[in-house]
């Protein structure tokens, strides 16, 4: 008997925790229901308060648009005036205080006053054309400027020179270089010269030279009428853009990048006397193409490699000097003598002049 009382009482321990965990669940999910419509209807509120702001805002925006309209017709009515009339075509106001104001004004007639002014039409804009040039001061040399840029009707502006004075620019530019004071050539013979000329790469480029100023006219001339015919010179620079230290290999170093130069104080290749380039009364020109050629031993002998192709003087190349040559045409024209037609050596890129 005992034994049945416990398994009784294990049993009736048992059913009262199942039930209780059931009856938790059951009012943890009504809770949950509870909870959920609750949420819902805090929803609907706030859909609600949402859709009233939207149309409270709309309402505002339309009473806005209304009181900026209505300051415009006032704003209008004020410019009109007191007798402006309902129903007028729009301007018509404007338009007859114009016609008054016109027709107070001595000279115009009614027909005038009531043209309206054509609307400007609006291009594309084109670019401009570079302004042409007075002159070349304030270029530097080697400076490419564009052929628009020049006034071929007056070419002779465009080659300018000027004397040298000690202590100014081109002086101290030269001093101590190419000049040096000396009793043979004083430094009022020298005049610098700027002008035109063609690049080999065909472009109009700023050059410049020394010369003598017994020859500046002849030297005016004759590189004119080259630029006319677009006749090409690599470069013309003083020889002072390539200074070594002394006068000799300067030459050599202007000679290596086929240089044109006039003035230098130095004494002629080989020495024993002053060149006239001291003088500024020789040109050399386009020295790459046009060398200088020793046939003393019989065989030419040159120093520069650079014109290893150009001592055979028949193969046609261009910028090659020959009797048949421009710029041979215009030196002799003019006076020079070429080196081109010494026995030994030959000299092709040198014209001088000497009227001492």
């Amino acid at each position: 008997m005992d034994k049945i009382k416990k398994r009784n009482s294990r049993k009736k321990q048992s059913f009262p925790a199942s039930a209780l965990v059931s009856l938790l669940c059951l009012a943890l999910a009504v809770g949950l229901v509870a909870a959920l419509a609750a949420l819902l209807d805090k929803q609907k509120t706030v859909d609600e308060l949402i859709r009233q702001n939207y149309q409270l805002m709309e309402e505002l925006e339309k009473e806005r648009e209304e009181e900026s309209l209505f300051g415009k017709e006032m704003d209008g009515s004020l410019e009109d005036g007191e007798g402006a009339q309902a129903g007028e075509p729009e301007g018509s106001q404007t338009q007859d205080m114009d016609e008054e104001r016109a027709e107070g004004e001595e000279g115009l007639t009614d027909e005038a006053s009531k043209e309206e002014t054509p609307k400007e039409e609006t291009t594309k804009e084109e670019p401009t054309a570079p302004p042409v040039l007075e002159s070349l001061s304030g270029l530097a040399p080697g400076t490419v400027i564009r052929e628009e840029q020049l006034d071929f009707s007056n070419l002779e502006k465009y080659f300018m020179s000027w004397e040298i004075e000690a202590g100014d620019n081109l002086y101290q530019r030269i001093n101590g270089k190419s000049y040096r004071d000396n009793p043979y050539v004083p430094l009022s013979t020298l005049r610098y010269v700027k002008l035109p000329h063609y690049n080999f790469n065909g472009e109009i480029q700023v050059g410049e030279l020394v010369v003598n100023q017994d020859i500046l006219e002849d030297v005016k001339d004759i590189f004119m009428e080259l630029f006319q015919a677009k006749y090409q010179i690599q470069s013309m620079y003083l020889i002072d853009n390539y200074w070594t230290g002394d006068p000799d290999t300067t030459d050599t170093a202007s000679i290596d990048v086929n240089n044109t130069s006039a003035f230098c104080y130095r004494e002629i290749t080989g020495g024993g006397r002053l060149s006239n380039h001291a003088y500024g009364r020789a040109i050399d020109l386009n020295p790459q193409q046009n060398p200088y050629v020793s046939y003393s031993t019989g065989q030419p002998k040159w120093f520069h490699s650079n014109a290893d192709a150009y001592i055979a003087r028949d193969t046609g190349l261009p910028h090659v000097i020959t009797h048949e040559d421009l710029a041979y045409k215009l030196f002799k024209e003019h006076g020079f003598s070429w080196g081109g037609d010494w026995n030994n050596p030959k000299d092709y890129q040198h014209f001088d002049k000497n009227n001492r």
